[in-house]
């Protein structure tokens, strides 16, 4: 069921002699660019025995068709919006610049746009 014969091929699963353990990981972040999304995770040392310590690993997939996260609610916020930009293109697309109050800079292409109200009571 799993393709763990694609995951032995990588780089990493090469160095540490075979796939190593995801279950209790961390997701620290995700990247998505275009039809490539990376996903930065930390393994635990304790549940891979050729792991001396914690090891942040990314996961690259290319030629993404679709995804698609969900996650509960935080109970912090994912990030202090510094400014937040949206501007009309050359080509009629819209380009939204996010920065966070760390200087970090997000940004999103598209063409539609919906803000709706969302009742959290």
């Amino acid at each position: 069921m799993y393709a763990v014969e694609l995951v032995k091929k990588t780089a990493l699963a090469k160095k540490l002699g075979g796939p190593p353990v995801f279950h209790d990981g961390h997701l620290t972040r995700i990247l998505i660019d275009a039809d490539t999304v990376a996903i930065d995770i930390r393994i635990l040392s304790k549940n891979n025995p050729r792991l001396r310590k914690d090891t942040p690993v990314r996961l690259r997939l290319g030629a993404v068709d679709s995804f698609r996260f969900e996650c509960a609610d935080v109970g912090d916020p994912l990030m202090v919006v510094h400014d937040l930009d949206i501007r009309k293109e050359d080509d009629d697309k819209l380009r939204m610049l996010l920065e966070s109050a760390r200087g970090e800079i997000s940004e999103i292409v598209f063409e539609t746009i919906e803000l709706v109200d969302i009742d959290t009571t």
